[in-house]
């Protein structure tokens, strides 16, 4: 793995424990707000894989806000939010994709070669709904490589709510879809014929399409004003393109899960 991508991992630590809705909604007002904390994650060692990994991973999540504008790093994504009055929020954002690791179980598919973390730059839109006490949140993003590891596009479509059961438990649900272009797609899922020769695999061209669906849930206790721990688990069903892949098919799984602990304190 680059040095990049070794950096980025506390980034994805934030992005499987919080949810947009959820994010936003803990932080909202005027001023910086900052959480670190510890975090434990078991979760598929690479996109399609069969094999898990458990890794233990720094937290760190910061929000600056002065009236309806905002920057926020929210799990891998820094957003800006430019759109006053509230109705909406919208912006530019930066983001990554989990690459592939050079030392993965998976014999085969570590045949194919590494793939390093993609920054991915583009903007979101992003509408908020208070319901009661709880928050309603509808969003997409539409984003592209700014590298040269999938050089692709990709847009994300999310719905999340947000309850909060008592003064201390909060429960947070989420449903996204993701749609990537055919640079994308044979990027993480293609088997090029120097690759076949090298693994034994099949050659595949995978083409432009959605690329999964996920769902997810989490469990929030406050144990007081600055200290909390959250649970959550997740599920992802790679579909099209992606869940026809050799990768995925004959070496993987297009079923996807995660699980995440967390220990956070916020300033």
């Amino acid at each position: 793995m680059s040095d990049l991508s070794k950096m980025k991992l506390p980034l994805l630590t934030l992005c499987l424990i919080l949810p947009a809705a959820s994010a936003a909604r803990a932080q909202d007002g005027d001023g910086l707000r900052l959480s670190l904390g510890a975090a434990g994650v078991y979760r598929p060692e690479f996109k399609g894989s069969k094999d898990y990994e458990f890794k233990p991973l720094p937290f760190v999540a910061l929000r600056y806000g002065r009236g309806d504008y905002y920057v926020a790093l929210e799990g891998p994504s820094l957003r800006v939010n430019l759109v006053p009055g509230g109705f909406v929020e919208a912006g530019p954002m930066i983001t990554y994709d989990r690459g592939r690791d050079d030392d993965i179980k998976n014999l085969t598919v570590r045949r194919l070669g590494e793939i390093d973390a993609a920054v991915n730059a583009g903007v979101f839109i992003r509408k908020r709904f208070d319901v009661g006490q709880d928050a309603l949140s509808v969003g997409i993003e539409a984003l592209t490589d700014t590298g040269k590891v999938h050089e692709g596009k990709l847009a994300r479509f999310e719905v999340a709510y947000d309850r909060q059961l008592t003064d201390r438990w909060s429960l947070g649900v989420d449903a996204s879809a993701t749609w990537a272009d055919r640079k994308y797609m044979r990027t993480y899922y293609g088997v090029s014929a120097a690759g076949a020769a090298a693994s034994g695999l099949t050659p595949y061209t995978a083409k432009a399409g959605v690329e999964s669906v996920d769902v997810g849930a989490s469990l929030r206790y406050k144990i007081s004003d600055r200290w909390s721990a959250l649970a959550r688990g997740g599920y992802s069903r790679l579909v099209d393109s992606a869940a026809d892949s050799p990768i995925v098919a004959r070496e993987g799984s297009a079923n996807q899960g995660q699980l995440v602990f967390a220990l956070m304190y916020s300033f």
